[in-house]
């Protein structure tokens, strides 16, 4: 092979390999471009937010990769009790052989083909705490795995749940559009009436037209949010965004309700049940293992080595007629390796593993305060998202009383166009603001789940 040939053939143009990677995902099962049969469902029926997160748990590839890594460490587990077994195996060699011992007088030549098959034993008995250092650094290790793996799994649920509210906030902020476009031809229409009756101006008549026209554009604009949300919200599905995915709304649903338990509280919970803490602790212990592994390299290993076989040979001396013989051959012995001096390499072990060490429990200490700062945020978040929500309802209320009371007015003459067009924007400016302020309770209130860890893993189905 070529390898030159192989790389790219110039600093300005495209590498094109001689077989396309992407031609693998055609070869996807149709399963895996498709969603999943949901057992006693409607095939047609909206999933709801709960079939959501059950099939992003299924189908997100992280929640996968997170799994299969747990999957490994604890085979590693498996791996590191091996030492402390025997290892046994078999061995021989098989050839001719020719031997010549020209110091006597006459010379002697010998011819032998021979085989000795053996069957072998080593067992470590003493190594001064490798096996054990190396088997609690792996059980921290899948520890670090299992907990990565539930929190990989907490992550897709906020993740799909965010994704879900910010687009149901989407498609009501279409409804709450066309609603606008609504209020903007009424006010058109009026001011058209008023015009024919010669009480109203040409100018009123194009400030009316020109906020029918910005209530179309921005119509068109909550469409196109709207598919870039469902786009977001299909990547944390794990699922193409060309799938046909119909998804229930959330105008019915109940808000979440208040929180009873403090911040000082939920911090305390989140220090003591949030995974990825956990796995944190378990990584700073696997490193203190690591510094005793090294430790113990100073140390010498004491061993057994055992053999047992035959030796088969057929040999010839000096031309004469071929003789056989087998015999049994053994070897018991207790052997000792002890590596007194390698450059300072095993002294230099220890201090990078120490340094490991320290820099796990930095980084745990570290971790544990980034911890605090997100519980803290989502604490406040929700607690400002009630009240912006209670605000917001209360503004939608006024601007639409304000609304209608202009409405009303104008068509008595009372009051100006540039009046009942700005109550027409505060009212549209409210409907917006009280569904964005109904999605930041609901994203809030799934934060502070997330933040204190408190979804659980255990609920959730494996992949």
């Amino acid at each position: 092979m070529n390898a030159e040939a192989a790389a790219p053939a110039s600093v300005d143009r495209l590498w094109h390999p001689p077989e396309s990677p992407h031609a693998s995902l055609a070869d996807l099962p149709a399963r895996e471009r498709s969603l999943p049969e949901r057992p006693g469902a409607a095939p047609e029926r909206p999933y709801d937010v709960s079939e959501l997160v059950d099939l992003a748990l299924r189908r997100n590839p992280e929640t996968r990769r997170a799994w299969d890594e747990a999957r490994a460490s604890a085979a590693r587990v498996g791996r590191a009790v091996g030492p402390y077994y025997p290892t046994v195996g078999v061995e021989g060699q098989w050839g001719p052989q020719r031997f010549e011992n020209r110091t006597a007088p006459s010379g002697t030549t010998v011819h032998q083909d021979f085989s000795t098959p053996a069957v072998k034993l080593t067992w470590t008995l003493i190594d001064f705490g490798r096996r054990s250092a190396f088997l609690e650094e792996s059980r921290q290790q899948l520890l670090v795995a299992g907990l990565s793996f539930n929190r990989e799994i907490q992550t897709v649920v906020f993740r799909t749940q965010t994704a879900f509210f910010i687009y149901d906030a989407a498609r009501a902020r279409v409804r709450a559009a066309e609603q606008n476009l609504e209020l903007a031809r009424t006010v058109s229409q009026a001011v058209g009436d008023r015009l024919d009756l010669g009480l109203a101006t040409a100018p009123a008549s194009l400030l009316a037209r020109q906020a029918e026209a910005q209530a179309a554009f921005e119509l068109e604009d909550a469409k196109a949010k709207v598919d870039d949300a469902r786009a977001l919200l299909a990547v944390a599905l794990g699922v193409p965004a060309n799938l046909p995915l119909e998804v229930a709304s959330l105008a019915d649903q109940p808000l979440p309700p208040s929180i009873a338990a403090g911040v000082d509280e939920l911090i305390a919970d989140a220090v003591h049940q949030r995974p990825d803490l956990g796995a944190r602790v378990a990584s700073a212990r696997a490193r203190e293992a690591g510094v005793e592994r090294a430790r113990a390299e100073l140390y010498p290993e004491i061993g057994f080595t055992g053999w047992y076989g035959v030796d088969f040979s057929e040999f010839s001396l000096n031309g004469a007629p071929r003789e056989r013989t087998n015999s049994p051959a053994y070897s018991a012995l207790l052997h000792v390796d002890w590596k007194l001096f390698e450059g300072f390499e095993r002294v230099n072990a220890i201090k990078q593993a120490e340094a490991e060490s320290a820099a796990a429990r930095a980084s745990l200490a570290a971790a544990e305060v980034d911890a605090i700062a997100a519980v803290w945020r989502a604490y406040s978040d929700f607690r400002a998202a009630q009240k912006k929500l209670q605000f917001a309802e209360a503004l939608l209320r006024a601007s639409q009383d304000a609304y209608e009371s202009n409405v009303e007015t104008y068509r008595n003459g009372l009051s100006t166009i540039t009046e009942l067009l700005d109550s027409e924007t505060d009212l549209a400016n409210a409907r917006y603001t009280a569904i964005d302020s109904r999605a930041q309770l609901l994203v809030s209130s799934a934060a502070i789940a997330y933040a204190t860890g408190a979804i659980d893993p255990a609920a959730a189905p494996s992949p």
